[in-house]
């Protein structure tokens, strides 16, 4: 699976960033307790269409700690401040999972700045409540909370490992997957904080106020964010286009990443 060098290229305040290629921006923002480096395989292949510009979320990565209590809110606005300093316009925003939330968090303040959204393996509402049973259960979330104060690098990599289904990748393949992506610092507490977060965070009052083209990419066994989840963004979004790929789980552009850049591409290419 191809990757490029994922050494930072620059910061900009709380943010820091990987970017290569030119022309339009092709914006990604990666999910929860992770880094840009869950984009690694697909960064090559969009580079030949695009500027890409591959955000570490304060407190993740290589960028700086977060406040406490940053949360989705904070990561837009910085990611807004991304987009300020490096002058980006008319680009495609790529959100994955938590990054998603954030990528609809940050609409409002971005404008004009985002001409298309992207959203693989969305759920505008983590955790379930009532009227909505397409989150996981609060206990879930605390679970893996618990497991990540009590021993955060075990936790880390049993997630990873359990975002895929049995059959989606060779244990060889999910291993060098794993040895590339958990690379990066890891933070236990900006880790612990965005649980906080998920539990109580909702965007579902933003969908219907979303006018760009929407691209929506769920696996069909996605055990995190559950399928049900993009099917009702796909439903208030207007115009939306979902992809459900079988046998894919919570990262399709890990596990399946030429088919993902095939899908944003072609979804750029569309766009005046």
């Amino acid at each position: 699976m191809p990757a490029v060098d994922l050494e930072p290229t620059g910061g900009a305040g709380p943010t820091c960033w990987r970017e290569v290629g030119t022309g339009r921006p092709i914006v990604l923002v990666h999910g929860w307790a992770l880094s840009a480096r869950a984009f690694g395989p697909l960064i090559a292949s969009l580079a030949r269409h695009g500027r890409v510009l591959a955000l570490d979320l304060r407190g993740h990565g290589d960028a700086p700690p977060a406040p406490p209590r940053h949360g989705i809110a904070g990561h837009a606005r910085d990611l807004a401040g991304l987009f300020a300093a490096r002058g980006l316009e008319h680009a495609l925003l790529v959100g994955w999972s938590m990054g998603a939330q954030v990528a609809l968090e940050a609409l409002p303040l971005l404008g004009a700045r985002v001409a298309a959204l992207a959203l693989l393996s969305v759920t505008p509402c983590f955790a379930q409540r009532d009227g909505w049973p397409h989150g996981l259960p609060a206990t879930n979330v605390r679970a893996l909370a618990a497991r990540v104060r009590h021993r955060p690098e075990l936790a880390l990599r049993r997630f990873f490992d359990g975002m895929f289904a049995p059959d989606e990748l060779t244990e060889p393949e999910r291993d060098a997957l794993a040895a590339a992506v958990l690379s990066a610092p890891f933070s236990k507490e900006a880790a612990l904080d965005g649980l906080e977060d998920l539990l109580v965070a909702d965007q579902r009052p933003r969908l219907a106020s979303v006018r760009v083209p929407t691209l929506l990419v769920h696996g069909e066994r996605d055990p995190i964010c559950l399928p049900g989840a993009s099917a009702f963004v796909a439903e208030a979004i207007a115009g939306a286009r979902r992809w459900v790929l079988p046998g894919v789980g919570h990262a399709p552009q890990l596990s399946r990443p030429a088919l993902v850049s095939e899908l944003l591409a072609r979804h750029l290419a569309e766009l005046p």
